[in-house]
């Protein structure tokens, strides 16, 4: 079976979260079928083997194997914009977005695939074509974007125009958004996401046979701190969704108590990125602001070295940040909400079985009482958060892992097949 996945973000051509899912669900689908992928090229150099390229009026497609994955990238003006979200959002990248669709419309004849797997609504301009050809369409929401409404237009029309629809995250559809997706019951199921636990382990770690302290103070140090129990925020600094505004409220009350060790890494919104910095001033010997991305070994580094993760979004489909902090054995404190919840097993609700701490979303003072608890645990009782690191290694070994959700996956897309047989 041949699945054609569409996308905006995959491998080195990212933004966040949506490159590392997809690269790991493309790879791990090379299992149960063979994968393609396509997404616009956002300029970069790319350092897949590259298999030809074909020429059409409106657009140049580049072909690559990337570890047995066929890549298609897709070249023009729009598309080779650097940024993969052009701002505004709402007005640019949604451009950049239509252009994909209307490119794809283009190409799509001449590629063998016999089902469309489309992370979110990126190619919605295409799926009457799809239909033309007799490819059912799986669509994967990752996450929905309601602040930008043009978007949120696109989504709409892709959710009706989907054979099938995919969640990442149980709560976010049956709660967070239940109201839209009760429209669409009938076709609509999630699908966790997953982790990597070979890539994503103490193990892998630079150090990885030092003591977990020793191997803090040396990962400390290459970004220029003493050691220090260590709190870790990675992710976007998106004002909308990640709640980094409410990090950096509680973390600069909690810097001027507690002689703890804080880095934040992301890039974003040019406000929150100076706030950061404004904190980095204040506190040079405690907090480290990195606005840029890290590649994918720095961050687990950090991961294997870090106490405790900071996740405080105001919502989360799913989210790979608390996983990929569990699979390396650092404790998540995060939002109580969305795929946060779904993952993480708090130590209110259950000390023995407890990954982490939950809190309630978009408050500064319960992330920084959870901070507190946190703090006095690891003071008081160093063997409660050895467990809890445990834990959370143990349950994403068990529950996450994405050939589960690749498997799942697979049926749908056998279902889809088999549907479409019968309505010929």
């Amino acid at each position: 079976m041949k699945v054609l996945m569409t996308t905006m973000e995959y491998d080195v051509i990212k933004v966040g979260g949506l490159s590392a899912a997809l690269t790991s669900i493309a790879q791990t689908m090379k299992r149960f079928a063979e994968p393609k992928v396509i997404l616009p090229r956002s300029g970069r150099a790319v350092p897949w083997r590259k298999l030809g390229s074909k020429e059409y009026p409106n657009v140049m497609v580049d072909v690559f194997n990337h570890q047995g994955v066929e890549v298609y990238t897709l070249s023009n003006v729009v598309l080779d914009e650097r940024e993969v979200y052009p701002e505004p959002a709402n007005d640019k990248a949604i451009k950049k977005i239509n252009e994909f669709g209307e490119r794809l419309i283009e190409v799509v004849d001449a590629l063998d695939f016999d089902v469309v797997h489309m992370h979110d609504f990126f190619a919605y301009r295409t799926m009457g074509k799809f239909r033309e050809m007799g490819k059912p369409v799986l669509l994967t929401i990752h996450r929905l974007h309601r602040e930008y409404p043009n978007w949120f237009y696109g989504e709409k029309i892709a959710l009706e125009k989907a054979d099938f629809v995919t969640v990442v995250g149980k709560s976010y559809y049956q709660e967070d958004e239940k109201e839209l997706f009760e429209k669409y019951r009938d076709k609509t199921t999630h699908v966790f996401n997953g982790i990597d636990t070979n890539f994503w382990s103490v193990n892998a770690s630079s150090y990885a046979r030092l003591p977990r302290k020793e191997r803090r103070k040396l990962v400390l140090r290459r970004y220029g701190l003493t050691d220090g129990i260590f709190y870790l925020y990675v992710g976007r600094f998106d004002p909308v969704q990640k709640g980094v505004d409410v990090l950096l409220k509680a973390s600069e009350t909690f810097l001027a108590e507690e002689e703890v060790r804080m880095i934040v890494v992301g890039v974003g919104d040019k406000k929150l990125e100076q706030w950061s910095k404004t904190l980095e001033e204040k506190f040079p010997s405690k907090f480290k602001a990195i606005n840029k991305l890290l590649k994918r070994e720095e961050v687990r580094d950090l991961y294997s070295s870090a106490d405790f993760a900071l996740i405080p979004s105001l919502f989360e489909p799913f989210g790979l940040v608390q996983l990929e902090a569990m699979s390396c054995e650092c404790v998540p404190i995060g939002s109580r909400t969305g795929g946060i919840k779904d993952t993480v097993i708090s130590y209110e609700e259950d000390r023995e079985k407890a990954t982490g701490f939950l809190v309630e979303k978009g408050k500064p003072e319960a992330l920084l009482q959870a901070m507190r608890q946190a703090l006095e645990i690891y003071r008081n009782s160093p063997n409660v958060v050895e467990q809890m690191r445990k834990n959370g290694r143990r349950r994403c070994e068990t529950l996450f892992r994405w050939e589960v959700s690749c498997q799942q996956y697979f049926k749908l897309y056998q279902k889809l097949l088999e549907n479409r047989g019968h309505a010929k």
